[in-house]
């Protein structure tokens, strides 16, 4: 079977290529906290006659497997980017049910450049009268075995195909109860809402008409007015299930929907029944609103040194205090996170309750630094949540966007004249404004791009007859990446092919020197 292995973790996953064709998108599956990857089995089928298929089993599920038990967003978020960086996926549609649609939405926050558009099934937003019930029902049950019958009369999962209940039932008892109960407590903590917010691709939403737990009518309520936002209510239907019980109807809505993202046809949006016209129903439902409102400007380098505008105005003071810098830097990247989360990541050393009392002091900081008095507020700071309230411009953020649209191009010689360009204007050392483990992650991966990309621009220019090019371009940039060991390769690898022994022996000492210094 195939695995993701890393230092602690091995995450199954299958990998379904497209039947009719070689070059075409890719579709990734998370699956929810009741199933695994075998619940997209029927769709996946389907799918695999025009698309790339990807399932896994999230982290302790399935046949996935840990040996620190860590179920956190932030885990599951980078299991995903470990498995789609193995594969060399470069974009990717997200479909996700329950637990899954969290960590899609998460995932697409943190890492737009990678994904097309999601679609969303039983998307866990939760009313207060629903916490609460789902609260009570917990608090009489055993932490000790998993509640079956509760989950589902809760979930009013009686109308469900046989099969499908007697599998969920198995799939149940088979579970930890230990873990089963710290993912519902980490989707029952958990708001989406911000991080929807911050996300500009195309979303969908659906929900079925015998969903009860999670109603259609909150969750329309709740994100309606956001950007390229759509959402479709399924008749006769339970969301968490679609997969198999709507197989073909699911099936031709994915279609759409991708169809309408590359090739701009008209889509669910524009005609709601298009799909469902074969459906004796009027309860689909389908809403596409756009909400502007005028929010301020943030302005955040950071490759080669930081500096913050807002609104155009240069804030020059109070960087260098209570950890402005650091908690801004943060959520330029993370958009809307938890307090805890916030204090895990930057002080993990420190216990949580002092440093969550630390924290009121740096943000009490950061509100005056990019707050102004009488005009919109920036930072945004309730009891759950910090979040930028702006529209936000950074030459990190610009070089992350250049890079994943150069991969994405199609023509070669585009491709590498776009690519050389943006290599002439970085140059090493970026990226070192903080030197916190996160921040580094990034550096890390910006970095993995950049070597994919001087590789293939290398193997274009040696097809092509270039080779003394190569050689020049891989010396010439060689140090923006930290792993020289595969340049220095590449670089042997070009002098073997001008039959230059003297040469390729050279680098290939330089090579050795590097990896003993």
């Amino acid at each position: 079977m195939p695995f993701l292995h890393t230092a602690t973790e091995k995450i199954y996953y299958e990998v379904h290529s497209p039947v009719f064709t070689d070059q075409t998108d890719t579709i990734v599956m998370i699956h929810s906290v009741i199933t695994d990857h075998t619940v997209f089995d029927s769709i996946t089928a389907e799918l695999t006659q025009h698309y790339s298929v990807i399932q896994y089993d999230l982290r302790e599920t399935g046949n996935s497997a840990s040996t620190t038990g860590e179920i956190s967003f932030e885990a599951h978020i980078e299991d995903l980017f470990h498995l789609l960086h193995t594969l060399h996926i470069k974009k990717c549609y997200l479909v996700g049910v329950g637990f899954g649609g969290q960590i899609a939405v998460k995932f697409a926050a943190r890492y737009k450049f990678l994904i097309e558009g999601l679609i969303l099934l039983s998307l866990p937003f939760y009313s207060d009268s629903t916490l609460q019930k789902i609260k009570r029902c917990y608090n009489e049950e055993s932490k000790n075995q998993i509640p079956v019958e509760k989950i589902f009369e809760l979930g009013k999962l009686e109308s469900l195909e046989p099969t499908n209940i007697q599998q969920v039932i198995e799939r149940l008892k088979k579970m930890d109860p230990g873990v089963y109960f710290r993912f519902l407590k980490l989707s029952l903590t958990d708001n989406l809402f911000q991080e929807l917010t911050s996300i500009s691709l195309p979303v969908l939403t659906l929900s079925g008409q015998n969903d009860l737990l999670l109603s259609s009518q909150y969750l329309i309520s709740k994100t309606m007015f956001l950007k390229n936002y759509s959402h479709m209510t399924i008749p006769n239907a339970h969301s968490s299930f679609l997969v198999k019980e709507k197989t073909a109807l699911l099936k031709e809505i994915v279609i759409d929907f991708i169809k309408s993202n590359t090739q701009q046809l008209p889509s669910l949006k524009n005609d709601p029944m298009k799909i469902l016209k074969n459906w004796e129903s009027d309860t689909a439902i389908d809403i596409q609103k756009d909400f502007h409102v005028h929010t301020p400007s943030l302005k955040v380098d950071f490759l080669y040194s930081f500096s913050v505008y807002v609104n155009g105005q240069l804030i020059t003071e109070g960087w260098n205090k209570r950890f402005a810098q650091e908690i801004l830097l943060y959520l330029i990247f993370h958009h809307s996170i938890s307090r805890e989360q916030l204090c895990e990541a930057l002080w993990p050393d420190v216990p949580l309750s002092n440093a969550k009392k630390n924290l009121r002091v740096y943000l009490s900081h950061l509100k005056k630094l990019l707050n102004a008095e009488k005009e919109e507020p920036v930072l945004l700071v309730n009891r759950q949540l910090i979040s930028l309230n702006a529209d936000v411009s950074s030459d990190g953020l610009d070089l992350l966007t250049d890079l994943q649209w150069i991969t994405e191009q199609s023509d070669p010689a585009l491709k590498f004249k776009e690519a050389e360009q943006r290599l002439h204007q970085l140059v090493p050392h970026y990226l070192t404004t903080i030197y916190d483990d996160w921040f580094l992650d990034i550096r890390v991966k910006i970095e993995i791009i950049l070597l994919d990309l001087l590789i293939w621009m290398k193997e274009w220019l040696c097809e092509n007859g270039k080779v003394s090019k190569a050689v020049f371009l891989l010396i010439k940039f060689i140090d923006l990446v930290e792993e020289k060991e595969f340049i220095y390769d590449e670089i042997v690898d070009c002098y073997i092919k001008l039959d230059n022994n003297e040469k390729s022996e050279y680098w290939l000492d330089q090579k050795m020197r590097y990896l003993f210094e």
